[in-house]
């Protein structure tokens, strides 16, 4: 058996394995054109078998015959599968029938004695057929031109597609491409140009990749076959040369030596090269991705980096905002929804944002008037289909489902899809019931979803899911905790209270027996203006931390000359001088021009430095510092008292809770937020019995 026979045997095996593959498991028209096709290359393969063991002109004419019953048709069913594959058959239904006619013309003039006549011995090996006459040149040209026009199509469709249909379409170009290029040199020969004809070894790689792109929804990204390619051949190649080197240089000199074996060095070079494949492959894989492919995410550090961050998100809104612009981000999304759901009702978008526009609309409140409306019922096939499955649904696959689902229910999910242009869509699921629904656009570059990306998407929302519990349970937690501060603020703002009204109360008893002791009216008059402003203070106080909203009020002002403001006001209301506080004042500079709400700023400057002096319990020094650090200016406020617990420092910024005799325990809880309001921050440093100190940190520009 010669070679070419050889490769006859290699192709028909191959299409014919294919063509009952492709009958047995797809219904399509696509499919059933596709499985023909390969029965007409299976055919010119086994004929072409024939023909290479044929011993006798005429038996080798019989068998060019028998390969050309499937030659004939190659280009026939080629065209025809790309004409249904790009949805122009209707468009091309002339030109399909065309094509057909012409097929079944020459399929009859195939066993007259005017289509193949004459063969003759060529390459020492085999008899070729002659192309005699005027019929096999039309023939020819007729076959040449449907391959060109199919090809012209695909390229076509190409363009203009998107999704998987676009990878579809690349992946059947190659093949075809690659299929076509190797069958061509069999009508070499026929025209007396003597080229052995090996291209008959490619038909078969290029069936087996038209075939897995029609069969796989989900295809492997082409680029990664690439990179895949690359990284083993150029692995191969360096590792082969390598193993040459080793061997020839420990034969010339380690043999000499120490008159080892052949069979050892071998051996030694041999588990060289094992040790070294590994890490040479993965430095091959890294500068291949640096060099071709800069645009690609990194997928396990891409993991990471999500799984880090939604364990330390517990707002909800927060949450959908990182997910979503990370989703919209890693995989050049052209549009992003996320909906949740809300009982009763459906599923309600929280969450959109486009790549066109930077802004993103979180929160129900926030979502444009163009996504108003814009919901997923409970009665529709989307969350059907997600009562019996919780995989990630891509819409490009739904075809495959056909059979499980009814065309109907398909062609409803995708009318559920079309308001939000989606093409995948990815469940999280909580107790397993569906909480939220990310439905993604088309990517900008116009590729299809890859394994990589479905794989990527089904752990994110196996994560969010977790994140999302914990969001939750952190809101409980958080409104559990406000209850216990109301139930603690009721009884600390009662005792606080009772004792200036239990002072009236007994003064206003006295009244009338000592009215007319002006001693007493007096005393009366002074306790009785000084209990009351304690209630309003307590009052305002309460009132201040309530309010959750922002001050409105901006003003400029120099940061030093309010520090010191504010220094000189708690000085007198409190009078050093007699309580034996002595005041050292550090600024690293005169002038720090600031933005901002100086009322407010001064409001937590004075809870700082009260509570320093307070801590004292009548003498020690109090320090004030003011210090440039970069784009920030750091304000320290130092005392010399008693110091906090350790175990105290860490709700030390919580409402309601003090260590004093008097007070309800806000004005450090009001100072943080005041501070973080003018995108500061504050932090505390303490030691017991040597003091504390305060530091807040302010941008410079607000």
């Amino acid at each position: 058996m010669n070679i070419f026979a050889f490769a006859g045997a290699v192709l028909g095996t191959t299409c014919l394995s294919l063509a009952l593959l492709v009958a047995m498991n797809r219904k399509t028209t696509l499919h059933r054109i596709w499985a023909l096709f390969n029965l007409s290359v299976a055919i010119w393969g086994i004929g072409a078998f024939f023909i290479g063991i044929s011993t006798t002109p005429s038996s080798a004419i019989v068998s060019w015959k028998l390969a050309h019953v499937g030659g004939i048709f190659i280009p026939v069913c080629f065209f025809h599968t790309i004409c249904v594959f790009c949805e122009i058959d209707t468009k091309r239904k002339r030109a399909i029938q065309f094509a057909y006619l012409q097929g079944f013309f020459f399929l009859f003039m195939n066993f007259t004695d005017f289509f193949i006549t004459k063969v003759r011995f060529a390459f020492n090996s085999l008899y070729y057929n002659q192309a005699a006459g005027a019929c096999y040149p039309v023939f020819f040209m007729i076959w040449v031109g449907l391959v060109i026009w199919g090809h012209y199509e695909l390229i076509t469709y190409y363009k203009k597609s998107s999704g998987i249909k676009r990878h579809q379409s690349i992946y059947f170009f190659i093949g075809m491409l690659l299929g076509f290029a190797g069958g061509s040199t069999n009508f070499f020969p026929m025209f007396g140009i003597d080229i052995y004809p090996f291209g008959n070894f490619t038909i078969p790689i290029y069936c087996l990749i038209s075939t897995y792109a029609i069969l796989r929804y989900r295809l492997m990204d082409i680029n990664l076959v690439f990179r895949k390619s690359m990284v083993y051949s150029l692995s191969a190649g360096i590792i082969t040369s390598l193993f040459v080197v080793i061997v020839l240089t420990m034969t010339k000199f380690v043999s000499n030596v120490a008159g080892s074996s052949s069979f050892a060095i071998t051996t030694l070079a041999a588990l060289t090269i094992a040790v070294l494949f590994n890490p040479l492959k993965n430095k091959i894989q890294s500068f291949i991705d640096k060099s071709f492919y800069k645009g690609r995410y990194d997928y396990y550090p891409t993991i990471r980096k999500i799984s880090r961050e939604l364990v330390t998100i517990f707002d909800l809104d927060d949450l959908f905002k990182y997910v979503g612009k990370t989703i919209l981000q890693t995989l050049g999304l052209n549009s992003i929804y996320l909906l949740r759901a809300v009982p009763g009702s459906g599923y309600e978008i929280v969450y959109h944002q486009s790549h066109n526009n930077d802004h993103d609309n979180t929160g129900k409140e926030n979502v444009g008037e163009e996504d108003e409306g814009m919901n997923i019922k409970m009665t529709s096939e989307l969350i059907e289909f997600y009562k019996k499955s919780e995989d990630v649904l891509v819409k490009d696959e739904l075809p495959g489902l056909e059979k499980n689902l009814g065309r109907g229910i398909i062609e409803r999910i995708k009318q559920d899809l079309l308001p939000f242009n989606g093409e995948v869509v990815v469940p999280v699921f909580n107790d397993k019931k569906l909480t939220l629904l990310l439905v993604l656009g088309e990517k900008v570059s116009g590729d299809m979803y890859t394994n990589e990306d479905i794989n990527l998407l089904g752990i994110v929302s196996t994560q969010l899911a977790v994140s999302i519990r914990n969001a939750m349970l952190y809101k409980d937690k958080m409104h559990s905790e406000r209850l216990a501060s109301i139930g603690m603020m009721s009884a600390t703002f009662a005792h606080e209270v009772r004792n200036p009204l239990t002072s009236l109360k007994t003064f206003a008893q006295l009244m009338p027996e000592k009215y007319n002791d002006e001693e007493f009216r007096v005393s009366f008059s002074k306790i009785v203006e000084g209990e009351i402003e304690r209630i309003d203070g307590l009052i305002n106080d309460l009132l201040d931390f309530s309010t959750e909203r922002k001050s409105s009020r901006s003003n400029n002002f120099n940061l030093v000359s309010l520090v010191d403001e504010t220094v000189e006001y708690v000085k007198g209301k409190l009078d050093f001088e007699r309580k034996n506080i002595t005041i050292e004042k550090n600024y690293g500079a005169s002038v720090i021009e600031m933005s901002g709400d100086a009322t407010n700023l001064k409001q937590a400057f004075v809870n700082l430095i009260t509570n320093g002096c307070q801590a004292m319990y009548g003498e020690g020094l109090l320090k004030v510092q003011i210090n440039p650090n970069g784009e920030n200016v750091d304000v320290a406020i130092t005392d010399t008292g008693e110091g906090i617990h350790p175990d105290d420092i860490a709700k030390i910024f919580d409402p309601f809770v003090t260590t004093k005799e008097m007070g309800i325990g806000l004005g450090l809880a009001i100072s943080k937020r005041i501070v973080e309001d003018h995108k500061g921050s504050i932090k505390v440093k303490s030691r017991l019995s040597q003091g504390t100190t305060f530091t807040i940190s302010l941008p410079v520009q607000n």
